[in-house]
C-alpha cells in the first residue's frame, strides 16, 4: 500500500467490500437478540470467552476505517466548512430516511396487522413524528411509536444500531478540531503524541485486572462508545504517519501475522488492547490485497451504510411476524436480503443524490453518478460512512 495512493491505485482497493461484510457481520450478531436465539451460537462470542461479539467488532473496525478515510478527507479538503458539509451529506440523509421510513412505513404496517385495541395511528404515544423529530439530530432520543415494535422476542426498539452515529459526530468534531490546530499535516508529531495519549491509556484500562485503576480512569472508557471513539483515532494515527503505514503494509506477511496475533487473543479472552494497534493492520492490509476491487462500481452504488441503517429496523420488522421462527438462518438470510434491498433504494434515491452535493461552493462540477459509483472509499472518505 502505497502512502499516497493515486486514483488509479486506489480504486484497487477492496475497502468496499470489507464495508459490507461488517456490516452483515452486524445484522448477523442482531439476529441473535431479536430472533431470541441462543447467543452461544454466536461464534466470535464463543471463541472470544464472551469478551466480544462479531457485531461489537463490526463496529469497531468501521470506525478504525473512519478514522483513517476521514483524515484522507480532510487533507484533499483543506476547509473546515466543507469537511463538515461533506460529512453531513453522507451521514445525514439516509439516516433522516431511515427514520422517515421506520416511523411512516413500518410502524403503520405493524399497526395495521396488530388485532387488539389501539389508538389512532397519530395517537400512539410516543409519536410516529416524535420519533422523526426527536432523532433528527441526536439519535436514539426517542427509540419507539406506541407499543412498537412489539411481537418479537426483544421489542421496545425501532433501532439499536444508531447509537453509534453520535460517536460519529463526536469523532468529526475532535478530528477537526486536530485538523484546525495543525496536528494532520503542518506538526505532525503535536498529532501523533495526542494520539498516541489518547490510545495508550485505554490500552492500559483494557489491559488491567478489575478494581486496579482508580474509578476516575474507569469512567473515561466506560461505555462503548468511548472505546469505539479511540478505535476511530487508532485509524487516524495511521493516517496521519503514512510512510509508516506503508512500510508496515508493504511486507506480504504484515496482515497475516497481525490477524494471527489478534485471533489469539480472542482465544485467550483479549481483545481490546491488542486490537487497538491490530486492528488498522489488518483491516488495510485486507483492503490492499484482497481481490474484490472497486466493488461500489461493480454493485452500482455504496450499499453498506444503507445495509447498516436498515438492518434493525427490518429485523424487528420480520420478528413481529414471527419469520425468526423459521430459525436463525432462514432468518439471517431473509433479514440480510431484505435490509440491502432498502440499502440499495436508500442509495438510488437519496445518497448518490445528496453526494452530488459535495462540490456546492467549491467552484467545482458537481459529480456524475459515474464519477460516485467510481470513487474510491480510500481516495474519497466523504463516501464512506460507518
Amino acid at each position: 500500500m502505497s502512502a499516497a495512493p493515486s486514483p488509479a491505485s486506489a480504486q484497487r482497493n477492496s475497502i468496499g467490500f470489507l464495508r459490507l461484510l461488517l456490516a452483515a457481520l452486524v445484522i448477523y450478531t442482531h439476529a441473535f437478540w431479536l430472533g431470541g436465539f441462543n447467543l452461544e451460537g454466536e461464534w466470535l462470542w464463543r471463541l472470544s470467552r464472551h469478551t466480544i461479539q462479531c457485531g461489537t467488532f463490526a463496529v469497531q473496525c468501521f470506525f478504525v476505517l473512519s478514522g483513517a478515510l476521514i483524515a484522507a478527507s480532510w487533507n484533499r479538503l483543506g476547509s473546515l466548512p466543507r469537511f463538515l458539509w461533506c460529512r453531513a451529506l453522507r451521514l445525514i440523509p439516509a439516516f433522516w430516511l431511515c427514520l422517515a421510513v421506520t416511523a411512516f412505513v413500518l410502524t403503520p404496517l405493524l399497526y395495521f396487522t396488530t388485532a387488539g385495541p389501539l389508538p389512532p395511528f397519530f395517537g400512539l404515544s410516543p409519536s410516529a413524528p416524535g420519533y422523526v423529530w426527536h432523532n433528527l439530530l441526536q439519535p436514539t432520543s426517542q427509540v419507539a411509536i406506541g407499543p412498537f415494535p412489539n411481537g418479537g422476542p426483544n421489542g421496545g426498539d425501532w433501532n439499536g444500531s444508531l447509537w453509534t452515529l453520535f460517536y460519529e459526530g463526536a469523532c468529526y468534531l475532535m478530528f477537526a478540531g486536530l485538523g484546525l490546530l495543525g496536528c494532520l499535516r503542518r506538526i505532525r508529531w503535536l498529532g501523533g503524541t495526542v494520539l498516541l495519549g489518547l490510545l495508550l491509556p485505554c490500552t492500559v484500562w483494557a489491559a488491567a485486572p478489575p478494581g486496579w485503576l482508580p474509578p476516575a480512569v474507569n469512567r473515561l472508557f466506560d461505555t462503548p462508545g468511548k472505546v469505539d471513539t479511540l478505535f476511530f483515532f487508532a485509524g487516524t494515527l495511521w493516517a496521519v504517519f503514512p510512510e509508516v503505514a506503508a512500510a508496515v503494509f508493504r511486507p506480504r506477511w504484515s496482515g497475516p501475522a497481525a490477524g494471527g496475533l489478534l485471533f489469539a487473543g480472542w482465544c485467550l479472552g483479549v481483545h481490546t488492547p491488542l486490537a487497538l494497534w491490530l486492528l488498522p493492520v489488518v483491516l488495510f492490509w485486507l483492503g490492499d490485497r484482497l481481490p474484490l476491487a472497486n466493488l461500489e462500481s461493480r454493485l452500482g452504488g455504496d450499499y453498506s451504510y444503507g445495509l447498516y441503517l436498515f438492518g434493525f429496523p427490518v429485523q424487528q420488522t420480520l420478528a413481529h411476524f414471527h419469520l425468526h421462527e423459521f430459525g436463525f438462518a432462514g432468518y439471517f438470510a431473509l433479514s440480510l436480503l431484505t435490509a440491502g434491498l432498502c440499502a440499495v433504494l436508500s442509495w438510488h434515491l437519496v445518497e448518490r443524490h445528496a453526494l452530488g452535493w459535495k462540490s456546492l461552493g467549491s467552484g467545482r462540477p458537481r459529480p456524475t453518478t459515474r464519477d460516485l459509483q467510481r470513487s474510491s472509499p480510500l481516495a474519497a472518505g466523504p463516501e464512506f460512512r460507518l
